[in-house]
């Protein structure tokens, strides 16, 4: 993230410390909901490494 603020490619960027998954149990066992963009992780993987064709 750094290297792409620093190139110019991005104009800000901000890493934070990941959701466990204590946090995510206690929120949805109280029945509320998780923001927007809270499942967004860094690096994405290509599509092809986590599809698989079915038959």
């Amino acid at each position: 993230m750094k290297r792409r603020v620093d190139n110019g490619e991005m104009k800000v960027a901000f890493a934070l410390h990941p959701v466990t998954m204590k946090q995510i149990i206690d929120i949805a066992d109280s029945g509320n909901i998780m923001p927007p963009k809270t499942t967004w992780f860094e690096p994405k993987l290509r599509s092809g490494l986590v599809i698989h064709t079915l038959q």
